[in-house]
């Protein structure tokens, strides 16, 4: 028997990889891409309340407030990410929408190199080597497409 952690691990997985089709979907269906981002939103909240209700029972009511008041502005952040995602498909390709959308793990790792005085590792620097790389490679594209369309 698969253990539910697991489970519900494969259920993610699945859910975040069909998100980007889910939203290319919408974009050539012209639903509005604040509506998804809320609904998608919500609907995680709501995942994530009932689970964490049923498999974490008493530990979730002792919560403390600092917590919350933290995950509030994060949970905006993302909507409004996932908001963006949405518009930027329809400037661009997917690739391109996928990879801003997970270049935002790279401020919040800069900052906390800069503010924190966290250890520049040599993964760290291998990973914003790759986002440099990954940006340029983006530029060149567009530069690419600029020149085929004049």
């Amino acid at each position: 028997m698969i253990p539910i952690a697991y489970a519900l691990m494969a259920a993610g997985l699945v859910c975040f990889a069909s998100m980007g089709i889910v939203h290319k979907l919408g974009d050539r269906l012209h639903a509005q891409p604040l509506g998804i981002a809320m609904i998608a939103m919500a609907t995680a909240s709501l995942v994530s309340l009932i689970s964490s209700i049923f498999l974490q029972g008493d530990a979730i009511r002792t919560i403390p407030l600092s917590a919350v008041l933290l995950a509030l502005p994060f949970g905006a952040s993302a909507a409004i990410a996932l908001w963006l995602f949405q518009r930027g498909l329809r400037y661009g390709h997917i690739a391109t929408s996928w990879l801003l959308i997970n270049l935002s793990a790279g401020i919040p790792t800069a900052l906390s190199i800069v503010v924190y005085r966290e250890p520049l590792t040599l993964r760290k620097m291998l990973i914003f080597v790759l986002v440099v790389v990954s940006l340029l490679l983006l530029w060149w594209d567009r530069r690419g497409q600029a020149k085929e369309n004049s």
